[in-house]
């Protein structure tokens, strides 16, 4: 019984081993994304990563996958509360880092576009949202 138990014990330590880490990324593949979030990421990747990481175009030459959801506010109303006034944010989006099987997730984080200072000259949206989930996963990236 013990047996088992080291041997069960090992073999989750070694498949623990084999998950690769975020300092091993260097190769990133972004699945499209509602809003056309991959895009302002792939844009982000090469203002703010440029030289740490490289983005593929094909999955399989890829070290890890970014995937997600976005979701973005429209109309009136959410201009208003949202935009000019600061309160809530118009566009968010929740990525997901995967390794290249899609087995065990890598980083994961929220942004969202709010800004409460000069809500109306600032650029919002998606846009904002790439830069920000960029920027953290660039920290995480560096721990």
């Amino acid at each position: 019984m013990r047996a088992s138990f080291a041997l069960a014990a090992l073999l989750a330590s070694l498949a623990f081993a084999q998950t690769p880490g975020l300092k091993s990324v260097h190769k990133i593949y972004i699945d499209k994304l509602p809003n056309d979030l991959d895009q302002y990421l792939r844009a982000e990747f090469f203002k703010q990563m440029t030289g740490k990481v490289s983005v593929v175009l094909e999955e399989k030459d890829a070290d890890a996958i970014l995937t997600g959801v976005s979701e973005e506010k429209t109309g009136t109303g959410a201009q208003i509360t949202g935009r000019y006034l600061g309160l809530h944010d118009n566009a968010t989006g929740s990525l997901s880092m995967v390794d290249k099987d899609r087995k065990s997730i890598l980083w994961a984080d929220e942004a969202g576009d709010r800004s409460l200072m000069f809500g109306v000259m600032r650029r919002g949206g998606e846009r904002k949202v790439a830069e920000r989930l960029v920027s953290k996963l660039k920290k995480a990236m560096q721990r």
